[in-house]
């Protein structure tokens, strides 16, 4: 979930094209069936990608003294970081969810805002097919001015397939619902991938049976994926097959049901995570009517599917030869000789969209070819030119492509471009893989960032539990020396009651705020038993209070042993422990917490961290002593040099214009501590409203 913090949707522009990613880019396969362009009742549905969305960071382990202390102490914490480091190693080696490059801006599949339900959508795969595996890839929208991966994604679903259109009979490959509790966990862009054996049949049906619904804003709930993937062998049996669903939004440029199955993801060609050494091929730049490229398979395939691998190089933003063809067509031919071409594709600038980062997959049904020819079109009166970074063609699970000669009408030969570089396993950037591998090692990648994230709470509270029985035995040790101190001197003052404050009050200049405090009350109930002696229960409450009164003394050293953590205290690591925070003392709450946007580098000034720290405990306090609340939601977001903080509840709320209501130091505390940061704090509520607090201050 995301939260509201202005109503500015800005995504950024580059070279006509969106950057960064979030979600789907799709292409168009030919023409376009005229009965799916039929649009329908769109509702309240977004209509902006996002510019940016960046993957979940990760840092080793912090050498705050906190952190050497307890782990000098724990094998426990050596073992676990020991294996949050390996994470991160093998991490390194799987391909990421960030697409690096561009994309078109076609979302996916949308369903409407109508009460009708279960919601479901299905692909016809054209004929009775037995899947190895079935892949779901979720969407990302832009809800202003942030990203909110994984919209519309079902909490709860069914997979299931078919002969039958109507599934008046079929069978279940995956019954999937989300594990309560892992929603914070598991990265929302990671595609859903599932291994199926044993099943066969005609249609795929994807039946929501328990929708999503955003929980910081009053909408519907919905049903939105972003692509829907069959898998069989190395092959996606999906792409490009038609669409129904139970119902959809239809707006061409944004959602549509075809857009489920047009083979094009956020995460662009399946790739491994190896650095590519060369960029493919590209032609000259030149008047020509037309330019081609074709390979020479060396003898007659019964080929199925013909994929063309956009070219996007580092540079590709400044570099005009460097482009994917507008109006292209692509021809097949057997035999010895490139004679007797068969078309197999044929697209149009005005119907086709740019792929972006993604392949174009051209079906061909198992026509036996020796030859597949690329031919580019020039439009209009300007220059041609164009570029491939890769040209693979299946014939079964086997890219026989790979190695074999290519030709073109003309080419650029460099250290990075070359006609041989077209069929050698690489895109620009990365060296591909199949589809099966490719989802294989992303849900690797989900589920390691999922343990990732376990073992970093069980982490932050071993750290803290170490350092809190250190400072539980300083601190037993210290308040047995301060009792020791105390009882001295009441023996020899006994009825003194002034005396006795007069001390207390010493103490408490002396150790400071709540732990002389704190002390101080250890001191008056000792003797407060001491003269109750002869009445055995009311010295029973006394030490009973006594001993509340030193684990509040413990918990609020251990704040303060946080506090004064040394200079090298990170913005992630303040992130860490509003997390660790958060699940301690709502822990009668059900909640969310999100973290957006990058952290910035750097330290955290000790004079920032101790005041933000204490306004975000006094805000989930007020939820959980005055509230009355269930669910609260917590939204920590970096922006533009600033940090902001929105925290809502479902509670009680209150009306400050009654003349009922009186502002207490709670509240007066948040306002001088707000103005200690320079920030700014808008806090709206009303009875049986709950309460939203926005907080934001300049990061220093």
């Amino acid at each position: 979930m995301a939260c509201p913090f202005d109503r500015r949707c800005v995504p950024r522009i580059a070279v006509g094209i969106l950057l960064g990613w979030g979600a789907c880019a799709t292409l168009s396969f030919g023409q376009a069936p005229e009965e799916m362009l039929e649009p329908e009742p769109t509702g309240d549905v977004p209509v902006e990608v996002p510019s940016d969305l960046i993957e979940p960071s990760f840092s080793s382990t912090r050498p705050t003294v906190a952190d050497r202390f307890a782990r000098f102490f724990s094998v426990e914490l050596r073992d676990l970081e020991s294996r949050q480091g390996e994470i991160l190693g093998e991490l390194e080696g799987l391909p990421g969810f960030t697409q690096e490059a561009v994309k078109s801006v076609e979302l996916g599949f949308h369903s409407a805002t109508t009460s009708k339900r279960p919601k479901w959508v299905q692909v016809d795969l054209g004929k009775r097919v037995e899947p190895d595996a079935v892949a779901l890839a979720p969407v990302t929208v832009q809800f202003e001015s942030r990203p909110e991966p994984g919209y519309g994604f079902p909490r709860a679903f069914r997979i299931d397939i078919s002969d039958d259109p109507e599934f008046r009979e079929y069978e279940t490959m995956v019954d999937y619902r989300e594990p309560r509790g892992t929603d914070l966990l598991l990265p929302k862009q990671a595609p859903f991938f599932a291994v199926v054996g044993g099943y066969s049949g005609r249609y795929v049906r994807v039946t929501a049976t328990h929708l999503w619904r955003p929980t910081d804003r009053d909408e519907p709930s919905v049903f939105a994926l972003g692509e829907l993937m069959v898998i069989k062998g190395e092959l996606n049996v999906a792409a490009g097959q038609p669409v129904t669903a139970l119902d959809s939004v239809e707006r061409i440029d944004l959602w549509s049901r075809r857009y489920l199955t047009d083979g094009r993801t956020s995460l662009g060609v399946p790739h491994k995570n190896l650095p590519s050494p060369t960029l493919g091929y590209s032609s000259n730049w030149g008047k020509d009517e037309t330019k081609w490229v074709q390979v020479d398979l060396g003898q007659d395939y019964p080929v199925d599917e013909i994929r063309l691998i956009p070219a996007i190089p580092e540079n590709f933003a400044v570099d005009l030869n460097v482009g994917f063809p507008g109006s292209f067509r692509v021809d097949v031919a057997q035999g010895d000789a490139y004679d007797k071409p068969k078309p197999v594709a044929r697209f149009r600038s005005e119907r086709f969209t740019n792929p972006g980062s993604n392949p174009v997959i051209v079906s061909v049904g198992g026509k036996k070819s020796r030859f597949v020819r690329i031919t580019v079109e020039r439009e209009g009166k300007g220059n041609l030119s164009f570029a491939l970074a890769e040209l693979q063609v299946f014939s079964g699970d086997e890219n026989v492509a790979l190695g074999k000669p290519v030709e073109a009408k003309d080419s650029r030969e460099t250290e990075e471009w070359s006609t041989e570089f077209l069929v050698d396993g690489y895109s620009s950037r990365y060296k591909l893989t199949g589809y099966r591998d490719w989802l294989d090692a992303l849900n690797r990648r989900g589920e390691l960032i999922k343990e990732w994230r376990l073992l970093e709470e069980k982490r932050l509270d071993l750290v803290d539990h170490t350092v809190e029985a250190g400072v539980r035995w300083g601190g037993i040790g210290l308040g047995l020396a301060g009792m020791f101190l105390v009882s001295a001197l009441v023996r020899g003052r006994l009825g003194r009651r002034k005396e006795v404050e007069a001390l207390r009050q010493q103490i408490a200049s002396d150790l400071h705020d709540d732990i002389g405090s704190n002390l101080s009350s250890i001191a008056l109930l000792a003797e407060l038993g001491e003269t109750e002696a002869d009445d055995s229960t009311l010295a029973r409450e006394e030490f009973q209070q006594i001993g509340q009164v030193a684990g509040k003394t413990i918990e609020a050293m251990r704040d303060i042993v946080w506090m004064i953590r040394p200079e090298n205290e990170t913005w992630t690591d303040l992130t860490a422990r509003l997390r660790a925070t958060t699940g301690q003392l709502l822990r009668a709450v059900q909640y969310e917490f999100q973290v957006e946007g990058r952290a910035p580098s750097g330290v955290v000034p000790l004079v920032f961290k101790r005041d933000f720290f204490l306004i975000y405990k006094e805000l989930l306090n007020n939820i959980v002593k005055h509230s009355g609340a269930s669910m609260a939601t917590i939204c920590l977001r970096h922006r533009r040099g600033r940090l902001f903080l929105h925290v809502t509840d479902n509670g009680v709320g209150f009306d400050e214009t009654e003349e009922s209501f009186k502002p207490g130091n709670g509240l007066r505390n948040l306002n001088h501590r707000t103005k200690q940061l320079k920030g700014e704090m808008k806090v709206r509520s009303g009875k049986g409203e709950g309460t939203a607090v926005q907080f934001s201050a300049p990061v220093p």
